[in-house]
């Protein structure tokens, strides 16, 4: 099989002759770099993920700069970092003050336009991810409110809070439309995402993120499928309240799938909601990967990959990106063990 079709095949939980693995997001870090440099004399990001074996090549619409100029090349993934302790609607008391005080959102004049014949060209046999940006609800609540703020509007005022989701959800859908168009033919999924949960819980109440949250989301969600993309929905920690959800909305797979966070074990998961979401992620960062033998990796990807021999949907990758602990023989390991045919879902 090709990439492409073992990543299409395992989305809709058909047999395949090995589970899929990934890079998760296609992001190599700078001590992740240093790795392949000085143990296999790699140098670029394609002979890392070649090396690899990586089944998806990701894409990330690059954001201009004011002089028109790409801020980052259109096929590099970056991490960003956001402050959320103010934000520029933190005096909004009112519905009229979130009308007033709102700036917009991200808007297609504010990107690059992907050039996608091209890049399904350049990986014609790999599944290609698009990242369009669009809007995570509950975060870029938190960033516009700030998160304290955020919080109470919730509570106290939820007029207020609701306002600025529709203001959102019409930046976000424009934004999502633009590049969707575009895509059609050449991307195979999208990665819509919002984090809103820690290892323990959830940061906000299941009923209400189902009650004010999910509608916006799931027009997203209706939008990328109507194009004829899968979703690849992304929320790190302990999120298993709201899968039955994000299977009622018709997203396709979870990334992470953080099997150290709360309810989250894959053999629970993959009993009870096996073969109608998909799993991308499963090898964690904060021990396995970082202080963990190459053994004891590959027997948790020979275990996650058992898990769902049944019922398919799984997707090796590691949980997290960017954490200077990982050591680079693990993400080897951790590749090497998602070949393993006898575990073919």
């Amino acid at each position: 099989m090709t990439s492409r079709e073992r990543v299409l095949e395992t989305l809709s939980f058909r047999k395949t002759d090995r589970a899929p693995c990934d890079l998760m997001d296609g992001r190599i870090w700078p001590e992740l770099y240093d790795y392949f440099a000085t143990a296999h004399g790699l140098h670029d990001r394609d002979s890392i993920l070649d090396f690899l074996g990586t089944d998806f090549r990701w894409i990330e619409v690059a954001q201009k700069e004011t002089d028109g100029a790409a801020k980052s090349a259109p096929h590099q993934v970056t991490a960003e970092t956001t402050d959320t302790s103010d934000g520029p609607l933190g005096s909004a008391k009112t519905v009229a003050d979130v009308q007033r005080l709102y700036g917009g959102g991200r808007k297609p004049s504010d990107f690059a336009m992907s050039d996608f014949e091209a890049i399904r060209a350049r990986w014609p046999d790999h599944a290609i991810v698009l990242l369009p940006h669009a809007t995570p609800y509950f975060w870029a609540s938190c960033q516009q409110f700030g998160m304290q703020e955020a919080f109470y509007n919730m509570v106290d005022a939820p007029a207020v809070y609701e306002a600025l989701l529709e203001r959102l959800s019409v930046d976000s859908q424009a934004l999502l439309l633009h590049f969707l168009s575009a895509a059609v033919g050449c991307v195979d999924i999208v990665e819509l995402w919002d984090d809103m949960a820690g290892q323990h819980s959830m940061m906000v109440d299941p009923a209400w993120w189902r009650r004010v949250i999910k509608p916006w989301l799931a027009k997203e969600v209706a939008l990328v499928h109507a194009h004829d993309m899968k979703v690849l929905f992304h929320s790190c920690g302990a999120v298993r309240p709201i899968l039955p959800d994000l299977i009622e909305m018709g997203v396709d797979a979870l990334e992470v799938f953080q099997i150290n966070a709360a309810g989250m074990e894959p053999r629970s998961i993959a009993k009870e909601l096996g073969g109608r979401l998909a799993f991308y992620g499963g090898i964690e960062v904060q021990h396995l990967l970082s202080f963990g033998t190459r053994e004891e990796v590959a027997a948790q990807v020979r275990y996650n990959i058992d898990c769902f021999r049944a019922c398919g949907g799984y997707i090796v990758a590691n949980c997290h990106s960017h954490i200077r602990t990982i050591k680079g023989d693990n993400i080897v390991a951790m590749c090497e063990a998602a070949k393993w045919t006898e575990g073919a879902v």
